[in-house]
């Protein structure tokens, strides 16, 4: 049998240590947009040491035992819901639901990514930068978040918190950045959502404005009433005022004329209408006595009669 040349023995030697040792041990790192990867050294003696932060796209090239850990920097919109029996409690204790929205990512700096690594955990056996971004943020913002909501919404009374979403939002924000400003998180917003009591609060707050809105018509309608009251009072006022100054007119021409029949003019006036009459009729004792006329009949009367 006939043996192989040795430079082909050799050729097989180098492919066969190049596959089982060469090419486990150089790797080149990649990172896609919105992500960064935190690089370390394995060596295969000794310990694993920190080389760089890349941030995407980007790899590191061909190098000898380097490996990556992948952190997403990119925003996460977390939502924390506040009902049944987590319900806020308002400042005039009446317990509310809501829910609160936070915006927030791993800062985007090399100094931030590598803190976040090696001293806030940040390492996943799977390697998912989602997973690691939702174990940070249940660790180190969650509960901060819930309970300075809780704090800044139990200044405002229940019923007036919609009113002043916008401040509250505000003030939240700024409380949690305050917390986290020495951390390797940012947070970018954060947003209260509508407040609402619990259902029979919203059916007695319906009922007391439903009798509020009966009683503001009753209220009209008794002014209405009332005005109309006046306005009649008014014009029997009104109507009084002309009686009465037609009764004073009539009285100052009974007083005038009074004033002008004085006694003698009275006879004169009698005398007047005397005058010319057939007979005339003049009070004598107990009844009236028949006078005969004061002058004669002419024979032209008489011869006529």
């Amino acid at each position: 049998m006939q043996k192989a040349p040795l430079p082909v023995i050799g050729i097989a030697a180098l492919v066969a240590f190049a596959l089982f040792f060469l090419a486990p041990n150089v790797s080149n790192v990649r990172v896609t947009a919105g992500y960064a990867s935190y690089i370390y050294s394995k060596p295969i003696l000794g310990k694993g040491e920190f080389k760089e932060v890349i941030f995407g796209p980007a790899s590191t090239g061909m190098r000898w035992r380097l490996w990556g850990q992948a952190v997403s920097i990119t925003p996460y919109t977390y939502s924390e819901a506040f009902d049944a029996d987590s319900a806020i409690l308002a400042k005039d204790k009446l317990p509310l639901s809501s829910q609160a929205h936070i915006v927030w990512r791993l800062k985007p700096d090399e100094k931030s990514v590598r803190r976040f690594m090696e001293e806030f955990g940040g390492w996943e056996s799977t390697g998912n930068p989602d997973k690691i971004a939702k174990a940070a943020y249940d660790q180190f913002i969650r509960e901060p978040f819930r309970t300075i909501t809780r704090s800044v919404v139990a200044k405002h009374d229940g019923l007036s918190v919609n009113e002043s979403l916008t401040s509250i939002s505000q003030d939240i924000g700024n409380q949690v950045k305050d917390l986290l400003k020495n951390t390797p998180f940012e947070v970018m917003s954060v947003v209260m959502g509508n407040a609402s009591p619990p259902q029979q609060v919203i059916v007695a707050i319906a009922t007391k404005v439903a009798l509020n809105q009966t009683l503001e018509q009753k209220a009209i309608e008794e002014r209405i009433a009332q005005k109309n009251i006046d306005i009649e009072r008014k014009n029997g006022e009104a109507a009084g005022a002309r009686s009465a100054a037609e009764a004073i007119e009539r009285a100052k021409a009974i007083t005038s004329i009074s004033a002008v029949l004085s006694p003698s003019y009275v006879q004169y006036l009698q005398a007047e209408n005397i005058k010319g009459a057939d007979r005339v009729y003049v009070p004598l004792n107990a009844g009236p006595q028949l006078v005969m006329p004061l002058r004669e009949k002419t024979p032209e009367k008489a011869t006529a009669k």
